[in-house]
C-alpha cells in the first residue's frame, strides 16, 4: 500500500504508511488518579505487555514505623506495547481515561527510550522527572549501562544530570551521570 498524505489545518501535512499501524508501538494512556496500579494489572491479565516505571519512597506512618511504598514515575500515565488498532479495547478499561494523542494521532514512544528509562532504573540511582522540558546539550552516552543512549546534559548544583526526553507526555527522566561516559551530538534540524 502506498503511503497516504495526511492534511491537516493549518496546511501542515505528515505521510501515513501501512507500517504505523501494523507495528506494535508503545502507545501512551492516561488514567484515573491513582489507578497505575491496578490498571497495569488488568491491562497485563489482557496479554498485553505494559510499563508503569516506579521509584520506592520512604514513607512515616503514625505509628512511627518507615515503609518503603512504590510510586509511579509518571503519575497517571501508563504505556502499553499494542497494535494501533488494539487502543480502542485499552480504553474501554474503567482506570483508562483515553489514550494521549497529538494531532488526532495517537503518542507513542520509542523502544529506546523504554530500554533508557528501564536502565536508569536498574542503575538505583536517584531518579528526577521534570513536566517541562529543560534546555541542554544534545549527548550520547559512550560508557556504561546506558551505551548508545542519546539525550540531553543539564548541569544543576555543580552536576551533570542525564535526560531522555518523552514527547509525548512532556516530561525529562534525569539521572546524575560523569561527563566523560558523554560524547557531544550535533543538533538535528
Amino acid at each position: 500500500m502506498p503511503d497516504r498524505i495526511i492534511h491537516m489545518r493549518g496546511g501542515a501535512q505528515f505521510h501515513e504508511t501501512q507500517n504505523d499501524f501494523t507495528k506494535k508501538a508503545w502507545h501512551v494512556f492516561y488514567l484515573r488518579p491513582r489507578n497505575e496500579r491496578i490498571a497495569t494489572r488488568l491491562i497485563s491479565n489482557h496479554g498485553y505487555e505494559v510499563f508503569c516505571p516506579a521509584i520506592p519512597k520512604s514513607r512515616l506512618w503514625k505509628n512511627r514505623q518507615r515503609k518503603k511504598i512504590w510510586f509511579p514515575l509518571f503519575p497517571n500515565y501508563l504505556f502499553v506495547f499494542t497494535y494501533h488498532h488494539e487502543i480502542y479495547t485499552i480504553r474501554r478499561i474503567s482506570q483508562v481515561v483515553n489514550f494521549v494523542s497529538f494531532a488526532g494521532k495517537p503518542s507513542t514512544i520509542t523502544e529506546k527510550e523504554v530500554d533508557g528509562i528501564r536502565k536508569m532504573l536498574e542503575l538505583g540511582n536517584v531518579i528526577t522527572v521534570e513536566n517541562q522540558f529543560s534546555s541542554g546539550e544534545h549527548v550520547r552516552i559512550v560508557s556504561g549501562p546506558l551505551k548508545g543512549h542519546e539525550g540531553i546534559l543539564v548541569k544543576r548544583q555543580n552536576k551533570s544530570r542525564f535526560g531522555i526526553r518523552l514527547k509525548a507526555i512532556s516530561h525529562s527522566v534525569f539521572i546524575d551521570i560523569c561527563q566523560s561516559d558523554l560524547e557531544k551530538l550535533k543538533k538535528a534540524h
